[in-house]
Order: C-alpha cells, then structure tokens, then sequence
C-alpha cells in the first residue's frame, strides 16, 4: 500500500515536467484506419548517429493515453540519433484484447511501409514498452502465432526493452493490475491468449524468437505491479536460453510511472536506471 500510494503522489511532480519539457522535434503524424486512436508519431533525428529504428509503445492500463502524451519519449530518442516511432492503438472498455493487439500488429506493418517510403532502413528494429505497452511489445516480439497471422518477420527485431511490463497474469495479482487484466479480457475469454508468459511455450528450438535479446527492467516498488511476476517470465525465457538481462531499479525515484516513463526526463549522468536503458541499446547497435 505504501509503494501505491507513492505511485499517486508522484502524478503531478510528472505532470509539472510535462508541461514544461523543451519540445525542439516537430514529429510527423500518421493517421490509421478510421479510429482516432490509431496513429503513429515519427520523431526524426535531427542528426542520424545509429541505423536501428526504435518503435516504442506506451503505457496507461490499456485504457488511456496516447503517442502525444509520451512524446518526450520520442523527443528522446531522436536527440539520442534514432529514428523514434510511437504507436497508439484502441483502448479498453470500447474494445478488449484481440482487438487491441490487432492494432498493434497491423500498425507495426503500416510503420515499415511507411519507413520504406521514406528511404529509411528498416531492416533493425528495437521494440521498447511501458508498463501495458511492454505487454503489448514482448507480445509483437515474442508471440510466433502474431508473426504467423500477420506476418511479421521476426528477423527485424534485434531487441526487446520492456519497463515495468506485465508479463505473467498467474497466481494473486496486485488489486491495481487484477482489475485492469480483468478489463482488458472480453468475458469468459482466456487470458493465457494474451499473456506473454503462456506464449514462449510456443516456441521451439531453431526459432528466431528465441535468439532475439531482452531487457526486463522492474521494481521493488512499483507499487502497480510485483516484482515476482517479472522474475517468473525472466526465468522462463532463461531455461529456453533466450538472452535475458534484468535489471533491478536502484534509483529513489523507483514507482511505477516514474522508472517506465517520467525516467527519460532525467539527466543522464544522474540516473542509473536511464544510463542503463541507453547502455543496452548501445550494445544492441550496429557498429
């Protein structure tokens, strides 16, 4: 309760820095289908420094936000020398799963399309979520029956950073989490279909999702979610000797909202958890 209740008392320090954030990237929007929601932002870098393209899916329950309230993220990025895309996609309760992670995976194909027609190599992606957005990513990554459907070539994916991600629905959820999987499942449907955790008993020895490298980022003090459940999916992926990194939030600022997305906000010679988010998208670059 102690770690929730610093959860909510964090919302307006975070609200106050997005107010005040210096927006110097203009992204280019790009409209899906007939749903407002369903949109993408391309925040290109003022000057490209790296060839992977980073597409990162934001968070909020699956039930709010959208790419504009996480372009800071973007603004990021791009400084950083990526080539950034944030996707949004319907939300819970005018649609439920199958739903939302069919946006999700048809966007996916929209950006490359779009990617192509502006020249830019795509062949070098790093997926990258918060919270219900690192649900939404380890699911485009890792789940063999969404690339079957969909088509989606595993072999563009070069890594998968997830923070604060919900990836196992098993066992007694925190109360916060249990309403929102509750949610975001149509009734009587079974979660497992949705549930990163149940997906890598898909996968067999010679597929490429399995050679694809993670990054789970967690904290004893979410105060959202459990550290527990994050360790169970990181020790699956591990005896299917999936390349796994977990890293432990040490910072102070250590509640849900703040380490999944308010982090890009700090100063990078301050925060070890920021330092350590660009330390493995260092390794995951091409030289």
């Amino acid at each position: 309760m102690k770690d929730f209740l610093r959860e909510m008392q964090s919302y307006p320090g975070i609200g106050a820095k997005l107010l005040t954030y210096k927006r110097e990237i203009k992204p280019t929007k790009v409209n899906l289908g007939e749903s407002k929601e369903v949109y993408f932002l391309h925040f290109a870098p003022p000057i490209k420094k790296h060839s992977e393209i980073i597409i990162y899916i934001h968070g909020g329950g699956w039930n709010s936000k959208s790419p504009r309230d996480f372009e800071f993220i973007g603004q990021r990025m791009a400084k950083e020398g990526y080539e950034c895309i944030l996707m949004g996609y319907r939300k819970v309760p005018r649609v439920h799963y199958n739903q939302i992670i069919d946006d999700v995976c048809i966007e996916y194909k929209a950006v490359l399309k779009y990617l192509k027609g502006k020249e830019i190599d795509a062949r070098r992606v790093i997926i990258m979520g918060s919270s219900a957005g690192a649900h939404l990513g380890s699911l485009l990554v890792y789940d063999k029956s969404l690339h079957a459907k969909y088509k989606i070539g595993a072999k563009r994916f070069v890594g998968f950073i997830g923070l604060a991600g919900p990836y196992c629905f098993e066992g007694k959820l925190p109360w916060a989490l249990n309403q929102l999987v509750s949610d975001l499942f149509e009734k009587d449907q079974d979660w497992k279909e949705g549930e990163p955790y149940s997906k890598l008993d898909l996968l067999t020895p010679g597929d490429y999702e399995l050679t694809i490298p993670m990054y789970l980022i967690q904290s004893d003090h979410d105060g959202v979610l459990d550290m527990k459940h994050t360790l169970v999916f990181a020790r699956k992926a591990m005896e299917l000797n999936m390349p796994v990194t977990f890293y432990k939030v040490l910072d102070s600022k250590n509640t849900h909202s703040y380490y999944s997305t308010a982090v890009f906000f700090d100063d990078l010679t301050k925060s070890r958890t920021l330092q350590t988010i660009f330390n493995y998208i260092g390794q995951l670059t091409e030289e």
